[in-house]
């Protein structure tokens, strides 16, 4: 995700209220490991799947790469909205934070093992990288926010 997307999306989702940090980390480390190709791929892979066989795809979809079944519990059965949802980042996001939320664990390390099943120390570490960025993003437009109301500018 670039910069400039990643402040839209911060901008966005502050509109709504809290933000969950983890969501966003994890959306950017997943974006780095799989590409837009590959990901194409997935959405390929899945309508194929569900409209020729007519089961249920095993696998995980979206910039967050969350399993199919969390798609398919949030957005029914309705599949042009579950895969338009899967372009979305605004909703990347919201079922990532269900993700998270209804795999709640006690610790950092707890929550990368349960997300990404066993993660390289690459993995780790831009995750790790990720989070820290998004904060720094989050806290300086934090600051400017404050600046804004202080000088009446908002």
């Amino acid at each position: 995700m670039n910069r400039l997307r990643l402040l839209n999306l911060a901008s966005q989702l502050n509109n709504c209220g809290s933000i969950n940090p983890y969501a966003v980390a994890f959306i950017m480390t997943e974006m780095k490991f799989r590409g837009p190709l590959f990901r194409a791929c997935e959405i390929l892979y899945a309508l194929w799947i569900i409209f020729i066989f007519r089961r249920e795809p095993q696998l995980t979809l979206g910039k967050c790469q969350v399993a199919f079944r969390y798609w398919r519990e949030r957005y029914g059965n309705n599949n042009f909205l579950l895969f338009r949802a899967v372009l979305d980042d605004i909703a990347n996001y919201n079922i990532c934070c269900d993700y998270i939320n209804m795999n709640r664990r006690n610790s950092l390390k707890d929550t990368i093992i349960c997300y990404n099943g066993r993660p390289s120390v690459l993995y780790v570490k831009s995750f790790c990288e990720n989070l820290e960025f998004f904060s720094s993003i989050m806290r300086l437009q934090g600051s400017k926010r404050t600046l804004a109301l202080f000088f009446d500018l908002a």
